[in-house]
């Protein structure tokens, strides 16, 4: 006996442009991991690098993809009259608010800053107590990019409460300055847990996905593997010496 490799033509085809596929697939999923890992490594550098100070650092400081993940130091103060509640942040179990406010630094720029988590009342039309003092203040944290969170209607609810918050379903720096009519920094400060006016701290660092991209191309790589296979195997017949 000895093996005899014959093939059809539209099988070989159609085996064929699957097996390329595949290859493309897993080698289209490398390209993301290694865009994934560019994204940690250059966040790894902004995050452990020297603190920006936002006063002194004009020139930098409206640079959004410079600044996204730079430890900061804002000197200012709250503008207590403008402080925003992003809807349906759930935090243990505990469905309450992201809170929000806008910060002025000395110069008169404006910085929109995450202060944390805080738990919703039983009601919805009572207000959470939130204490945002006036008096210059220093404070620290990260500049990361505007929260995507949220449902995107198409006219943007926002709902006046008491102690003037604005409870908001996306946080939408454009029409925040409209309504304060001041321009904001394209990001928003993330505060240390220390920092004055910070509440339940529930930051985290961002997930890239750099091992969930590997795992696909192992994935698509092994099916062109396992088709390859399948193929020989299929068409490769014992016949009779």
């Amino acid at each position: 006996m000895r093996l005899h490799f014959n093939p059809g033509l539209w099988p070989s085809l159609a085996a064929a442009a699957l097996f390329l596929l595949f290859i493309r697939l897993g080698f289209w999923q490398l390209d993301r991991a290694e865009e994934k890992q560019a994204l940690q490594t250059s966040y790894h550098d902004h995050i452990n690098a020297e603190p920006v100070n936002l006063v002194e650092a004009v020139r930098l400081r409206d640079q959004a993809q410079q600044m996204h993940w730079r430890r900061c130091i804002l000197t200012g103060s709250y503008d207590p009259q403008a402080t925003y509640l992003l809807d349906n942040q759930v935090l243990r179990g505990v469905v309450g608010y992201q809170v929000f406010s806008r910060f002025v630094l000395e110069d008169g720029t404006s910085v929109l800053v995450d202060r944390g988590w805080t738990a919703a009342p039983g009601s919805r039309s009572e207000a959470p107590q939130i204490n945002t003092t006036a008096a210059p203040v220093t404070l620290t944290g990260v500049a990361k990019p505007v929260p995507v969170g949220g449902i995107k209607l198409a006219d943007d609810i926002t709902e006046k409460m008491g102690n003037n918050l604005v409870r908001v379903q996306r946080v939408e720096l454009a029409q925040i300055a409209a309504e304060t009519n001041r321009t904001l920094l394209p990001y928003v400060v993330r505060l240390d847990p220390a920092a004055p006016g910070a509440l339940t701290w529930n930051g985290a660092e961002p997930g890239f996905g750099r091992e969930r991209h590997l795992g696909y191309a192992y994935q698509w790589f092994a099916l062109a593997a396992t088709l390859l296979v399948i193929y020989l195997v299929v068409n490769t017949k014992k016949r009779a010496a």
